[in-house]
């Protein structure tokens, strides 16, 4: 009996250390927690970003791109913009990838729009990311936030590095 009454505290103690670390560590604990303003951290940040926008994409999702209407590809492009922008709230994510830019951007190109300023929104958004130019992000997220009427949730900033790669883990790993 004595032996189940130690056993129990010995449980009951490893719970409680665990549960404060969880609560002071925001709940990611087991993610990789980057330093603010840290060099290493932001260049170690940057590399998995950058590796991250190489990844491959299954040909079914590129095959999908071909037969998006107008508006699923804004809000294709508008749920990317979210992981590169600060906003109170987002609605959808998409990660950004070579592939995906380069398809979507060829699609917009060829395909016949409703709304010539639509194309170009989409055009103007995309050509600068086929060169991993993403500094219009913050404008492109809230030209189509605009366009779709959206009244919370604007983008106020570019998420730092290390900010793009909690997001990037959080939402697509």
């Amino acid at each position: 009996m004595k032996k189940v009454a130690v056993a129990g505290s010995i449980i009951g103690i490893i719970a409680c250390v665990m549960g404060v670390y969880f609560y002071l560590s925001d709940g990611s604990g087991l993610k990789i927690n980057l330093k603010k303003n840290d060099p290493v951290a932001t260049k170690e940040a940057q590399t998995k970003i950058e590796k991250s926008f190489e990844a491959p994409v299954s040909s079914k999702v590129m095959a999908e791109y071909e037969t998006m209407s107008e508006e699923e590809l804004i809000q294709e492009v508008h749920n990317m913009t979210h992981q590169k922008v600060k906003a109170d709230k987002k609605w959808g994510s998409s990660e950004i990838t070579a592939d995906k830019v380069q398809k979507i951007y060829e699609v917009t190109q060829n395909k016949d729009f409703k709304k010539s300023s639509n194309k170009n929104m989409l055009l103007d958004t995309l050509e600068p990311w086929t060169r991993q130019d993403f500094s219009n992000a913050i404008s492109a997220h809230n030209r189509i936030w605009s366009y779709q009427k959206g009244n919370i949730g604007k983008a106020t900033r570019l998420l730092t590095p290390q900010e793009e790669l909690e997001y990037i883990l959080d939402e697509f790993r």
